[in-house]
């Protein structure tokens, strides 16, 4: 994924590093599943107009730009949960919460888009400005499990694919946090009570069918449904190539 500096006309930096989503996915996915932004991050949606806040974890100052990179509105400290758009925009930044204020950016001031170097980009990863969610993630995977052990053990084994791990330690509550439209893929500890999590599975399937499911559980097989139980100690080879599978056949979203 490309990364650009943000500058006014006459050289004033207004953010060092907007990474740019220009697809129809990355659009969609946006800043969703980052903890926070930086000093200095940003992300700019293009072609864009308007953008929503759902899942957010931290609030962001929105820069709207029209065809002549002209900045045509600004909202600042937009919170999770909101919605906000410009007529006539055609390019969204989205930047942490302050930074027009604390940069002097204002609404008719007009920026233009500089290319980062390898040697900018070598330079942030020495400085340790760029770190593991600078990198564009391959895909992102729940693990649902009571069992910290387990997740101590995917999060070794799927980030070390590029995967972003997240935790659920309610695994009865998936069919609902997979609604999340971050998440990619499920991984589900049924531990030793197999029959229940496959209920679960079930449920969170019928609430985002597009989403695939992993089961692993004390015992390895497969259920009268015919549906493969991963041994959770015994077959996290298989079960990572199943993982990759999965993540693989996924349909892809044009531009």
């Amino acid at each position: 994924m490309a990364t650009l500096t943000l500058r006014r006309e006459d050289g004033r930096i207004v953010c060092e590093r907007v990474v740019v989503a220009d697809r129809a996915y990355r659009r969609m996915r946006g800043l969703l599943g980052r903890k926070y932004l930086r000093q200095g991050e940003g992300m700019v949606l293009r072609p864009g107009w308007s953008i929503h806040t759902a899942f957010m974890r931290f609030p962001i100052d929105a820069v709207f730009l029209d065809a002549d990179q002209v900045v045509i509105k600004i909202e600042h400290d937009v919170g999770p949960w909101r919605t906000v758009s410009c007529r006539g925009a055609r390019e969204v930044v989205e930047i942490p919460a302050g930074e027009c204020r604390r940069r002097g950016l204002e609404v008719g001031d007009r920026v233009a888009w500089a290319s980062r170097s390898a040697a900018d980009a070598r330079a942030d990863r020495s400085s340790g400005n760029l770190d593991e969610e600078d990198v564009e993630p391959r895909g992102r995977v729940l693990v649902a499990s009571r069992d910290p052990r387990f997740v101590r053990l995917a999060r070794f084994l799927l980030s070390g694919r590029e995967l972003e791990v997240e935790e659920l330690v309610t695994p009865e509550r998936l069919p609902d946090a997979i609604e999340d439209p971050t998440v990619d893929l499920a991984i589900l500890d049924g531990a030793d009570a197999v029959a229940e999590a496959l209920r679960t599975a079930n449920a969170a399937r019928a609430r985002r069918p597009e989403v695939p499911v992993v089961v692993a559980a004390d015992t390895g097989g497969k259920s009268p449904a015919g549906v493969r139980v991963f041994d959770r100690w015994n077959e996290t080879e298989e079960l990572l190539l199943d993982v990759e599978r999965l993540l693989a056949e996924r349909p892809s979203v044009a531009a």
